[in-house]
């Protein structure tokens, strides 16, 4: 989730504070485990079936051409990475070439180094921005991987073993099995999480680069603020496939510090492209532009919102508490009790606050460079 960690321990322990509660789907054997569809032919995206578990694992689109792959969002861990490399080598014996990094999030790029030990001249592309924060003190949350999962496996089987969550209530069914979740997961996890990198981008741009890979012809492109203010989509216009990152995810989106009116605009952008088929950061591929339009709309009515409370004189804190959600979050959630939790501690919660941060000029992430 977007801005969503500080540490892999934290985004845990922030999903259960939350109230975020899934049922894991049991066919797959750990939580770095993508399944890959073949889009269009030499197109594949590689999808972790079960988008909330945790730790959340951004998809990796990749293209084949006569040339060589070219990977979007490789991996958020080594070993999905590793994974999608043995997939891109079951397919082609074509190398890697270019791995895009979409945003600074770690869930999509913290598994990018096992391209580059094995295609030694594969290339790293990101925008300038996503360069900056890798080279900041924002990106440090990566120094408590190697710890944050076993200590917060202590921490949840204190929770089993009591029959209490965090705040003393008694756990449900449902925490339970989520609980358990954590604790199969962890051992793995843990074992992964004591090999991820930041890997630097080797180019860098800041509103579009076109990638020539034999017959293949693959735009990168800023087309806005959104998720973070240095997102890139990459374009098939041969397909009509676009792969957008976390501007856009399914079934409920994360709108941590993302300012309403770019964030619309930065969808409508995405739609002018004339997609026939979008891979959303997560969740399930999108092929009409209806789960798009429903983003746009959700951000424009709480733009609207609030930009009609404070006319009004409403102070930003009464402005905030009537903020209304209740035309979308059916539409989000289908009803599903667990996809509210979610609505309400990725989406709701986050872009009410977030609304109101966009009015001061406050930058969506303060970059502070390291010393």
């Amino acid at each position: 989730m977007n801005q969503k960690f500080s540490t892999l321990r934290s985004s845990l322990l922030a999903a259960i504070c939350s109230g975020l509660v899934v049922f894991a789907n049991s066919a797959v054997a750990d939580p770095l485990v993508p399944t890959f569809e073949e889009l269009a032919p030499g197109v594949w995206a590689g999808v972790r079936k079960d988008n909330p578990r945790n730790p959340v694992m951004g998809t990796a689109t990749f293209v084949v051409s006569d040339k060589g792959v070219v990977v979007y969002d490789g991996g958020g861990m080594p070993l999905y990475a590793e994974r999608v490399i043995e997939k891109i080598r079951s397919v082609t014996d074509k190398p890697v070439t270019h791995v895009a990094i979409s945003h600074w999030h770690g869930d999509h790029n913290f598994g990018t180094h096992p391209y580059l030990e094995a295609f030694p001249n594969v290339q790293v592309i990101s925008h300038t921005f996503t360069h900056k924060v890798f080279n900041s003190k924002r990106i440090r949350y990566i120094d408590g991987y190697d710890t944050g999962t076993m200590e917060y496996k202590e921490t949840v089987e204190g929770y089993m073993k009591t029959g209490k969550d965090r705040q003393g209530d008694p756990l449900t069914p449902a925490h339970r099995k989520y609980y358990q979740n954590i604790i199969d997961d962890a051992d793995i996890v843990h074992a992964d999480a004591q090999r991820v990198k930041i890997t630097q981008p080797t180019i860098t741009f800041d509103d579009k680069l076109t990638i020539v890979s034999g017959n293949r012809s693959i735009e990168f492109m800023y087309l806005g603020d959104a998720n973070t203010a240095g997102d890139i989509v990459m374009w098939l216009p041969e397909e009509k496939i676009v792969a957008t990152g976390d501007i856009v995810v399914v079934p409920v989106p994360y709108l941590f510090n993302v300012p309403p009116r770019k964030f619309s605009m930065t969808l409508q952008n995405i739609n002018a492209l004339g997609y026939d088929i979008l891979v959303p950061g997560h969740g399930k591929i999108q092929r009409d532009t209806a789960y798009v339009d429903l983003l746009i709309e959700l951000a424009d009515s709480i733009a609207d919102q609030r930009d009609s409370m404070l006319a009004q004189g409403l102070s930003e804190e009464d402005a905030k508490a009537k903020l209304d959600f209740s035309a979308f979050e059916e539409r989000f959630t289908g009803g599903d009790p667990y996809l509210k939790i979610f609505f309400d501690g990725w989406s709701k919660g986050p872009f009410s606050a977030a609304v109101f941060k966009a009015l001061k000029g406050i930058p969506m992430v303060e970059i502070i460079p390291e010393e």
